[in-house]
């Protein structure tokens, strides 16, 4: 896929205001000090408690970067993160294998049966963030974050302490696609133009990727995440369109995407880089543009239609490594940071991050 990347490029400078006068914030330090190096470049974090999500709403969530940072920065310097004495949360646990912007949904062919989830990220080499989460007030889930989003380099390492890692506690809120313990998945990707969504409606505000973190929270299912999505006015960042891939563990698949400010829904088991939904936006299948994405569109179409509709995790892992984004690439920049294989019903996903198709990191909540 292209640069299926998102939003949060200019958050950045934003979040290393984190570390400026700060006082002590013992459940922030408890945070920090959970991130481990799982590959070369690739980290976990865990996050147990309230980071603030429903504050943030409260106080009419965000239109932008700088609000976000505002808000995330004041909660930090107040201490009002906090977590559980007994930590109750499922442990994460990761396999490494021993060896050696594309979205798809299909019916999980594996004796557990559900569905199952694949997802590239094509950006750049970027360091990578798998966080772990369990809020007060939602659901508990496993996201997906590119660290050169919040202004680390792809060298990035963790010093483990608080302020020093403070702008990692800010990824939280920047997720780029992650699954719940229901099996609501969200991908965010490119939606193919400059276009900005900026809703004024009265509503609660959020940015495309505290979008992500509130379905993640609380939605368990697509209907659900629509209803979440149309109650709040959206607003796009970093100059730029976005759509959604939502999907749940019924089978339910769809675009949400936005054009001239509402919001479109449509049916869809594929998702690249182009308008989807049925909106006066579609795609018409002439824009030049939109040659690559519609490649990979019907490429990856054909792969789910060949199967009609039922892969495993090695299909999956095929077909993304199908549309993998450096063999389409101008720059000689492009690769695909990640890709990820969803399975809801064993509450697993499985990684290769930058186009390492023979080398699987197991993710189990």
């Amino acid at each position: 896929m292209k640069k299926l990347s998102i939003i949060a490029v200019l958050i950045l400078a934003a979040i290393s205001v984190f570390a400026i006068g700060i006082g002590a914030w013992s459940e922030e330090s408890k945070t920090t000090k959970s991130i481990k190096q799982i590959d070369d470049g690739v980290f976990f974090m865990e996050f147990e408690g309230n980071y603030c999500l429903d504050e943030y709403l409260a106080n009419g969530g965000g239109k932008s970067v700088d609000d976000l940072r505002n808000f995330i920065t004041k909660s930090l310097k107040k201490g009002t993160w906090t977590c559980p004495k007994i930590k109750t949360m499922t442990d994460l646990k990761i396999t490494l294998g021993d060896f050696g912007c594309g979205s798809i949904a299909a019916s999980n062919t594996a004796a557990y049966g559900g569905m199952i989830f694949g997802r590239n990220y094509d950006w750049n080499d970027c360091a990578i963030m798998i966080i772990h989460t369990k809020p007060d007030n939602g659901y508990e889930s496993v996201s997906t974050c590119c660290l050169s989003h919040m202004g680390l380099d792809r060298n990035w390492k963790p010093a483990n302490k608080f302020p020093a890692d403070a702008a990692a506690l800010g990824l939280i809120y920047v997720p780029m696609d992650g699954m719940n313990e229901k099996g609501l998945y969200i991908a965010d990707l490119m939606a193919g133009d400059r276009e900005q969504t900026a809703q004024e409606r009265g509503n609660i505000s959020v940015t495309t990727t505290d979008a992500i973190r509130l379905v993640l929270d609380k939605a368990a299912t697509v209907d659900e995440a629509i209803a979440i999505l149309e109650s709040h006015d959206m607003h796009s960042v970093i100059g730029a369109a976005h759509h959604f891939a939502v999907c749940d563990n019924t089978g339910r698949s769809v675009v949400v995407e936005w054009a001239g400010n509402q919001m479109y829904v449509s049916e869809t088991k594929i998702l690249t880089n182009h308008y989807t939904a049925d909106s006066p936006k579609k795609d018409d299948g002439l824009n030049e543009q939109s040659k690559n994405s519609r490649i990979r569109f019907d490429k990856l179409k054909q792969t789910y239609d060949n199967a009609q509709g039922a892969m495993n995790a090695e299909s999956i892992r095929d077909a993304l490594n199908s549309v993998h984004a450096s063999q389409y690439s101008t720059s000689g920049e492009e690769l695909t940071a990640w890709s990820a294989v969803f399975e809801p019903n064993s509450k697993k996903i499985t990684y290769y991050f930058r186009e390492n198709y023979d080398k699987p990191i197991v993710v189990e909540f």
